[in-house]
């Protein structure tokens, strides 16, 4: 399909670098945004926003601010707005570029559990290659300026992968 289909289609979710939380909507109303927009049913919005809060592991926290979370939590919030709709293809710009190495890999390691469970397509964009071993299944390495694939490496990781830090992955 091409990339104006797949947007009519809303075959795709985006991640950005930055969490990009409205401060004046709490997280549920952060992650229900996109289902208000494209016009889903008052009932099934709030079903959604518990299951995708749940699947990021930030059910509880439906009544707080994003100045009231920690970055990786905000992360996580931008995560689960992507996956409200439940598009086909998860796309995801250096999400976790902005925070600490500590927070980073904790992430990485709910991504991958992330990954498991809703067996989405995730296009992952990183500078780090102990980032991109431990997530992909596949790895594109692109050149600088202009930007073009150069090698397209299968990893051969396992599926499973053990939960712990990617960099001794």
């Amino acid at each position: 399909m091409t990339p104006e289909a797949a947007r009519q289609a809303r075959a795709y979710g985006y991640v950005f670098q930055h969490a990009g939380l409205y401060p004046w909507r709490n997280l549920a109303g952060n992650v229900r945004l996109p289902l208000e927009i494209m016009g889903y049913p008052r009932n099934e919005r709030a079903a959604r926003v518990d299951h995708v809060l749940k699947l990021v592991e930030l059910d509880g926290f439906q009544k707080k601010y994003p100045w009231q979370l920690s970055g990786g939590m905000q992360q996580r919030a931008s995560i689960a707005r992507a996956l409200a709709f439940d598009a086909d293809i998860l796309l995801m710009d250096e999400p976790f570029g902005a925070l600490d190495e500590i927070v980073r890999d904790h992430l990485n390691e709910q991504l991958l559990k992330l990954w498991q469970r809703t067996k989405k397509t995730i296009v992952f964009v990183t500078h780090s290659i102990p980032e991109a071993v431990y997530l992909s299944t596949k790895i594109i390495v692109m050149s600088p300026r202009p930007g073009r694939i150069t090698t397209i490496i299968d990893n051969p990781l396992p599926r499973k992968r053990p939960f712990g830090n990617p960099r001794h992955a």
